[in-house]
């Protein structure tokens, strides 16, 4: 599999606006302590919890003013109510964070500056097409895993939380980031955003669907800064036509399941354009003498599938 992981400016004001408004919400040092309040108190729960359960995730007006130490309760409930709606929520008289500010939480802990992490990232796998031992590195929290010796293997760079690669070794940390690719993928090609659960928008560049060269997707979030770029059998595989079709020319079925497995036929990959109004394009896809053909639209919808056999 080959995922391409991009951050691009915000698509307007507007989104920039939010993010501001955001940042500067946190812009003071007691609305960080009543969170910080909160997230030492936090308990996930769901709708059969029972209220001891809920009574040890919440705090009062009373138990967060004091846990934050401010003495002055106008000083307190100001900044309290500048939180509220965006990060705190008041239930039933008492105080619990938001799932923003939890997300908020749980990102700083994923990538908490005080990890240390070496740029140079051992993945103990070979390069699919040569066999040569895969290189990782690991730069501003993206991580990238690409061969040294061939031009053949795609590899990938994709953001991986500053965590996930200091608790994991090895081959560990490859598969979880095919594994963590795999699932974002999956959900883009549903139309939700893996990072804000915005829309996401697929197309297929042209320029690529010459015939010769193998042709990518890039998945794109109408709301936040998450694009990527894919190539083609990644983001198909998800269909089962698609699978099944995989199987039928002769690439084994666990292979499918897998991203990483999609290298080994993906350098003879070529698509082509039928038609531009209404547009259509096909994929094909040649294994071992025998051959799938996709037809696909603008959106990478799958039309028809067919498969060419000895």
């Amino acid at each position: 599999m080959a995922v391409w992981d991009h951050v691009r400016p915000m698509a307007d004001d507007q989104g920039s606006a939010v993010a501001e408004d955001a940042f500067a919400l946190l812009g003071h040092e007691i609305r960080l302590d009543i969170l910080r309040a909160l997230f030492d108190r936090y308990e996930p729960i769901d709708p059969t919890s029972g209220p001891e359960l809920r009574d040890r995730r919440t705090l009062s007006y009373a138990e967060l003013m004091d846990a934050t130490g401010v003495q002055d309760s106008g000083k307190f409930n100001y900044h309290l109510e500048k939180l509220r709606g965006a990060y705190v929520e008041a239930v039933d008289g008492e105080y619990v964070p938001t799932a923003g500010a939890i997300a908020l939480y749980e990102a700083m802990i994923a990538n908490r500056p005080t990890e240390s992490v070496p740029a140079d990232v051992t993945v103990e796998a070979t390069c699919p097409n040569c066999d040569a031992d895969l290189h990782g590195e690991y730069e501003q929290e993206f991580l990238t895993v690409e061969c040294p010796a061939c031009d053949i293997f795609w590899g990938a760079t994709y953001r991986f939380p500053k965590h996930g690669v200091a608790v994991r070794e090895g081959v560990d940390v490859y598969e979880a980031l095919y594994d963590r690719m795999m699932y974002h993928v999956g959900l883009a090609r549903t139309g939700q955003c893996p990072s804000c659960a915005g829309i996401t928008g697929v197309t297929l560049p042209w320029d690529r669907l010459d015939g010769e060269s193998t042709p990518t997707v890039e998945m794109t979030c109408g709301t936040c800064s998450w694009l990527a770029t894919v190539d083609v059998i990644s983001a198909l595989q998800f269909e089962p036509r698609v699978t099944s079709a995989l199987v039928e020319i002769g690439v084994p079925r666990e292979e499918t399941s897998s991203l990483r497995a999609t290298e080994r036929v993906l350098p003879a990959v070529t698509g082509r354009v039928e038609s531009r109004e209404p547009f259509s394009a096909t994929v094909t896809v040649p294994h071992e003498g025998a051959i799938a053909e996709i037809s696909v639209g603008e959106g990478l919808e799958v039309r028809a599938v067919e498969t060419t056999t000895d």
